[in-house]
């Protein structure tokens, strides 16, 4: 009977068991957790219904949600983006305001917002208070502001993903990450893009403390600060599996606590300011199979033990400075197993001489190979085609040089070459490319090489990108190019193609963003409107089209015309809206008519180049609407009319030529609010007035100032002599008088030497003369027509070297200032067609670059000053119609200069070169003989001379008055020889 009843006792527990389980299986989630759910939705925005599945009452049935199976729980929240969205509609992401509610889910322990947008608001702090959570991901959803520190309550979190990378305005932590040390737990940390700017420098303190850190995630956060080497970094050495700080701007040698993490996998330190030697020791990391150390200033040498990474599949130790001398042969140092398991290697501007063909071929699982702009040298060898996995190879911008081998084209999974800027030569063949069927991306420009390829051959391979710029490519235009349709950039600059285009070649593709033509002889006309999507960068500058302009595609970027023969309006490239279109090179052409006003449509304009055209009429007054432009260039037109004042609400303005037109009127005031203009040129014109004396004191960064060939009148305002940075200053052929300011000696800029390493490039120049094959995010290459040596010169790229001075043709008076000699750089100083009036002050003698010297035509007297004779740069003098008089000096440098021209008009020189003989009284002065510079020497000559004399004549006395037969004897002797 008890057994029974006992039995019995145990199915009724079992059946109420299995009857609560029916139950709960029956109702789903917890009630109360369900309810905070839809609090929380609420709260939400969802345009596109990627929570539509949270309707019923099984909340644990509902996307995003995983519940307990035992508990019913709510335990994960999973609203990451990319796993609601089903790939259907445009999938807008989450957004709206994330409500406490959430406390309510006391079992959770898995919290993903990832990938949404929230649209600007702050990490809820009450996230602090999900005790149980161990992984929250709150990485690219739109936060901003500061991070909670409540964070740091979350004492069980393992994962803690707080990447803000993507984030316009982003993250960031103040004062210091003291929070961080209370997450014992915690395995992984990313904050990727969170700013750390203002963190305290023992941010890493903080990080120490976290005993089971293995992920360490932290680049592009603005960090500037790493303590190289501490023991308190020893516990967590040990953890570490992967550490990132790329990215940011840490300033400090190796840090060698590094070297403690035995288990270490991956070390990314990329793009920083770590300097000094890699230590060899780096060797011990065994484990490492991710070493990226690229763009640091780390210098010689390249650590030998690199070679004992047995584990290392990717090597990027780029843009440092291992010098040939000092570094291990990197046949050595691929000798090692480092080879055995190597796939990316990056060693792109090491600054690494070795011969190529002596350790190539030992990286046999090689699949990105980068040694471009280095210093290798040697032929290509034939021996590549062994690595059978190549999918990339750079070696563009060394020294190698001999021919292309054909057995390159042995490399079937190869879909990047670049073997641009070398020195090779000889015949590229369809042998070269026949078998290259995975080839998207070609560069062989800057070689010597000839490819000939027959007009039938059909490629395998659909290129993306091809550059054959200064190869030897024409005359015709290769026809095997009708074969490819996807291009993206095609590169035939300077290719020596000759005639017209075929007519399929704007047909080739609609996603070209890349197309250089220029420098060749094309001829022919351009379609009336362009067919690309999208046109980045368009340069057929320096041939021969001819006809009316294009339409250009309405993301055009890039445009450059120039040097051709395009004819008509600018209408259809400035009148259009193009909302890209930040650089346009028109100039040299036969374009006319009058100057758009639809140009300020184009906000983002940056560059605008249309000197030497037919331009007539006055200029648009909407300047203002272009605030982006830093460069504008008019020059060599007909244009008419006053200077517009809203140019001067251009602040970012830096080059203004509006030289050689027809613009009157005074120089607008407004100019003077153009803080950041380095060259101003408005010669050439009919302007009128003075010259502004607000010009000294506005435009601190001016380097040229061209005013010449004006109407301007009344004196030089002094305060041109604050402009520290000019180096050309050109106000010749106007109606300028008074005296020449003695304060123009202290130009600063011309007061140095060019060979002193003293830079005066602009920030366009700068730009320019960096940026490859000539193309700069903004760059401009200055020009300027400068009269010097009695000629007109136009400098280009040396235009930062010209320090020229030229206020000739004016009604200048006075005697030259000898504060002029302080001007040790200047190179051209012209004073002719003036009034001056005094002497050559012996100061000239100071300017020691000085080429071009010109006083003709004024009214100077006496002597020439023998200082000039020392001037060894010397190459050009005019001296003529003057009242100078004397011998002309002598000295080797002014022998040189043996035209009597120069000094014709003044009829009281004397001497060579000229043929009126001096008389025999007048001074000879010469560099050699009458320098002012040896008058010590012969001063102190003349002196021991004397000082000798007395010295033997007192000798001669002694030894007379000391001995009687000596006298006898010497005037015996004086006797002997007067007879």
């Amino acid at each position: 009977m008890e057994k029974q009843c006992w039995s019995l006792h145990l199915l009724l527990v079992l059946g109420c068991h299995c009857f609560q389980a029916i139950l709960s299986m029956s109702e789903g989630c917890i009630q109360s957790e369900r309810l905070a759910l839809v609090k929380f939705k609420a709260g939400l925005q969802d345009p596109h219904q990627l929570l539509s599945s949270w309707t019923g009452e099984d909340c644990c049935a509902w996307r995003g949600i995983h519940c307990d199976n035992e508990t019913w729980h709510v335990v994960s929240l999973d609203l990451q983006y990319h796993h609601l969205y089903d790939g259907l509609s445009n999938g807008g992401r989450l957004s709206g305001e994330i409500i406490p509610s959430l406390l309510a889910l006391e079992h959770l322990n898995h919290l993903d917002l990832s990938s949404n947008n929230f649209k600007g608001t702050e990490i809820p702090s009450f996230i602090g208070s999900l005790s149980g959570l161990s992984y929250l991901n709150l990485s690219n959803a739109g936060f901003i502001g500061r991070i909670p520190p409540q964070l740091g309550n979350l004492t069980r979190l393992r994962y803690l993903d707080l990447n803000s990378f993507y984030n316009m305005y982003g993250l960031h932590a103040d004062g210091n990450l003291q929070w961080l040390s209370s997450l014992s737990s915690l395995q992984y940390l990313d904050m990727s893009g969170v700013n750390l700017a203002k963190v305290s420098s023992d941010w890493f303190h903080s990080v120490s403390m976290l005993p089971l850190l293995s992920f360490l995630i932290l680049p592009n956060c603005q960090l500037h600060w790493l303590l190289p080497s501490s023991p308190l970094y020893l516990n967590l050495t040990n953890s570490l599996t992967s550490i990132d700080l790329s990215n940011n701007q840490i300033n400090s040698t190796f840090p060698l606590w590094i070297l403690n993490c035995s288990n270490l996998v991956h070390l990314d330190l990329w793009l920083n300011h770590f300097h000094g030697v890699i230590p060899e020791a780096i060797g011990n990391l065994k484990a490492l199979e991710v070493l990226q150390l690229g763009h640091n200033d780390f210098v010689s040498p390249l650590p030998k033990s690199i070679g004992d990474f047995c584990n290392l599949h990717t090597l990027d130790i780029s843009y440092s400075n291992f010098s040939a001398e000092e570094s291990t042969p990197l046949a050595d140092i691929f000798s090692g197993c480092v080879s055995g398991r190597m796939e990316t290697l990056n060693l792109r501007s090491c600054e690494l001489r070795d011969e190529l063909s002596s350790w190539l071929g030992i990286l046999k699982r090689i699949t990105t190979l980068d040694l471009s702009r280095n210093s290798l040298y040697g032929q290509i060898p034939a021996s590549i085609q062994s690595l059978s996995n190549l999918r990339t190879l750079y070696l563009g911008h060394n020294q190698l040089n001999g021919t292309l081998p054909e057995s390159i084209g042995q490399l079937q999974e190869i879909k990047v070459l670049d073997i641009a800027g070398n020195s090779l030569t000889g015949i590229v063949s369809e042998a070269h490319l026949a078998n290259l069927s995975s080839l998207d991306t070609l560069s062989m420009s800057y070689n010597s090489l000839v490819v000939n390829i027959s007009k039938d051959w059909v490629p395998p391979f659909q290129m993306q990108a091809l550059a054959f710029g200064s190869c030897q490519l024409g005359p015709e235009f290769p026809a095997w190019f009708r074969t490819q349709k996807d291009y993206s950039k095609l590169d035939l600059s300077n290719s020596g193609i000759v005639g017209a285009l075929p007519d399929w070649f704007w047909d080739l593709s609609d996603t070209m963003g890349f197309l250089d033509l220029s420098n060749n002889q094309i001829t022919g006309t351009i379609p009336k409107s362009l067919q690309f999507l999208y046109i980045g960068i368009l340069n057929l500058s320096s041939n021969k089209f001819e006809g009316p302009l294009p339409s250009l595609p309405s993301y055009s970027g890039y445009v450059d015309f120039s040097d051709n023969l395009f004819s008509g309006p600018l209408l259809p490239i400035l009148g259009n809206t193009l909302t890209s279109l930040r650089l346009v090179f028109l100039s040299n052409n036969l374009l006319n008519g009058t100057f758009p006003t639809t140009i300020c449509k184009l906000e983002v304009l940056q560059i605008i180049d249309v000197s030497n055209n037919l331009l007539s009429g006055e200029l648009p007054t909407c300047w203002a609407d272009l605030p982006s432009l830093a460069a504008i260039n008019l020059a060599n037109n007909s244009l008419t009319g006053k200077i517009p004042d809203s140019i001067g609400s251009l602040r970012l303005l830096e080059v203004f030529h509006l030289g050689n037109n027809n613009f009157s009127g005074e120089i607008p005031v407004s100019l003077r609010d153009c803080k950041s203009l380095v060259t101003l040129d408005l010669g050439g014109n009919r302007l009128t007035g003075k010259i502004p004396r607000w010009i000294g004191g506005s435009m601190p960064l001016l380097r040229i100032l061209r005013l010449r060939s004006n109407f301007l009148h009344g004196d030089i305002p002094e305060e041109l002599s604050k402009l520290s940075s000019l180096q050309i200053l050109d106000i010749a052929d106007n109606s300028l008088s008074g005296i020449i300011p003695e304060s123009f000696g202290k130009f600063s800029a011309m007061q140095l030497r060019n060979d002193t390493g003293h830079s005066i490039l602009s920030w366009f120049q700068c730009l320019a003369l960096s940026s490859v094959g000539n193309y700069s995010h903004i760059g401009y290459t200055e020009s300027l027509l400068v009269f010097t040596k009695g000629r007109q010169l136009t400098y280009t790229r040396t235009l930062q070297f010209v320090k020229n001075i030229d206020l000739s043709n004016n009604q200048f008076s006075g005697e030259i200032p000898k504060q002029l000699g302080n001007l040790h750089g200047l190179q051209s100083l012209n004073l002719s067609g003036n009034h001056l009036s005094g002497r050559i002050p012996d100061s000239i003698g100071d300017l020691i670059s000085l080429e071009s010297f010109d006083l003709s035509r004024n009214n100077l007297v006496g002597e020439i000053s023998p200082s000039i004779s020392v001037l060894t740069s010397l190459s050009h003098l005019n001296l003529s119609y003057n009242n100078l008089t004397g011998r002309i000096p002598g000295g080797s440098q002014l022998q040189t200069l043996d035209d009597q021209s120069i000094y014709i008009g003044n009829h009281g020189l004397c001497g060579p070169p000229l043929t009126v003989e001096c008389d025999s009284n007048e001074t000879l002065v010469s560099g050699d003989e009458g320098d002012e510079s040896d008058e010590p020497e012969m001063l102190w000559l003349f002196y021991g001379c004397v000082v000798g004399y007395v010295f033997s004549l007192l000798a001669t006395i002694v030894v007379f008055m000391s001995s009687e037969a000596r006298r006898k004897v010497y005037f015996d002797l004086v006797d002997y020889f007067t007879k």
